[in-house]
Order: structure tokens, then sequence, then C-alpha cells
């Protein structure tokens, strides 16, 4: 699976990532740079595996087909093992990421870079682009587990009509086997719609913290709401200079078609 530019981990200042990158003890102080190696390597952790689960869903869905010789058994389909392993990272991923933020709010002697502030916001916006991705490659690996499913169990029910020489009875039971296999379906597609909506509520969020951000900076820094009013009156300014020439020109250029 070909990485995203967003879920591609960071990879700057690699020459610090060498070192111990065992969780450090209670008793011992979150040092920044261990706290930043340690997200590092379990974003490489989550993106290999990640890549691993999306190639396998690919896999069952270019397979499974009524004779298809490459079919993937459905006791394969979504191994829980992989999903449990990357919903550990990713708590694990959540877990460092809230020490980064402890250690920048703690107070010190050496005031917080704002770099480090900056690389804090990108590991946080990389853990919700790993969380978006894997309820989409789940919810991929759902679907056709329940597609496979259905499929097996329409040919059940045709072998069982045929071996019956089409029985009213085992009719109304396949009948009822098919419907709750739509039922299913449907099932699944609202808990995808749930999860749409629930993304989207999650960027409104961000968009509507981004805007706080930037007010606040407005804010801070003085003389910036001036400076901005005066970009503003400018602009303005030389759009209206722009207007009266070009109308101007319109006139003369009318005029002189007139008299000619």
């Amino acid at each position: 699976m070909p990485s995203s530019p967003s879920l591609t981990p960071l990879t700057q200042d690699q020459d610090d990532d060498d070192g111990d990158l065992s969780v450090p003890s209670s008793q011992s102080p979150l040092s920044w740079d261990h706290l930043r190696r340690q997200a590092r390597q379990v974003e490489n952790e989550i993106e290999l595996k990640l890549a691993s689960l999306s190639k396998l869903g690919a896999s069952v869905a270019s397979s499974r087909s009524p004779g298809s010789p490459d079919s993937v058994p459905l006791n394969n389909l979504g191994k829980p093992s992989q999903e449990l392993e990357i919903e550990e990272l990713l708590k694990k991923l959540h877990t460092v990421i809230t020490s980064m933020s402890e250690v920048l709010d703690r107070p010190s002697a050496t005031p917080t870079n704002p770099s480090m502030t900056h690389m804090l916001e990108r590991h946080k916006d990389i853990m919700f682009d790993y969380n978006k991705e894997f309820r989409r490659v789940k919810a991929n690996i759902k679907a056709a587990r329940d597609k496979a499913n259905l499929m097996d169990q329409v040919q059940d029910e045709i072998r069982t009509y045929n071996t019956t020489n089409g029985d009213g009875s085992d009719y109304y039971l396949s009948e009822r086997n098919r419907i709750e296999g739509t039922h299913r379906m449907t099932d699944m597609i609202l808990e995808q719609a749930y999860a749409t909506r629930q993304d989207i509520s999650r960027q409104g969020r961000v968009l509507q913290n981004v805007n706080s951000r930037v007010a606040g900076v407005i804010g801070r820094i003085p003389g910036i709401n001036n400076l901005i009013s005066r970009i503003n009156t400018r602009r303005k300014r030389d759009t209206l200079i722009m207007a009266g020439v070009i109308s101007t020109c319109i006139i003369l250029i009318l005029l002189y078609w007139l008299h000619t």
C-alpha cells in the first residue's frame, strides 16, 4: 500500500533516533527526545501493519469470486490478531503523545521551542490519519467477509433447493436466510455511515481549533491587526485606481471609435 503524505511518519533528525526506546518507568522523568523517538518507532510499526492489513483486504476483495482458485478462506478474513495489534499500537501512540503534551505543559527552565509544538501537532495529525485509515480497512474487510458469507449462503441455498427438488419449506427457509443476509448488509452500511459522520464531526472540530489558534496568534502579536487593515486598505485603493484607469481607457476607445 503506497503511503500517503499524511500517513508517512516523521523522518527528520533520524540520527537522533538511535538509543533505548523502552517505555520509561514511572520513577524517571519523561524526556522529550525519548518520547519523540518512541512516537516515531510506534508510527513506523503502525504503518507496516496497516499496509499488511490493507493488502489482505485487497486480496480478499479481488479473490472472493465464484470458482476462483485463489479464494481466501473465510477464517482468514480480517485476522483478529493483526487488528488487535494495531489497536494496541494506536493506544500506545496516544499514550506517548499525551506524555509529550505533558512535557510541554510542565514548568521548565528551558522555554518551549515552537518547533516542538509543531512536531506535537504533526504527531496528533498522523495518529488521527492512522485511526481513520484503520477504520476504513476494517470496514472493507468486514464488507468482504459479509459478501463472502452471503455468497456461501446463496450457494448452500441453491444446493439445498436442487437436492430437495424445490420443497416448499426449504424454499421459504432459504428465503428467510437471504433476508437475514440482506439485514446484515444493511447494518454494515449503517455502521459505515456512522463512522463517516464521526470523521466529518472530527474534521469540523479540527477546523474550529485551527481558527481559534489563528485568532489567538493574531491577538498575541501586537500591531498585526493594524498591519492587516493597512494591507486591506491599500488593496482596495489599488483596486479602485485600476477600475478607474480601465474605465477611462474604455471611454476613450469608445469616443475614438464614434468619431472615426
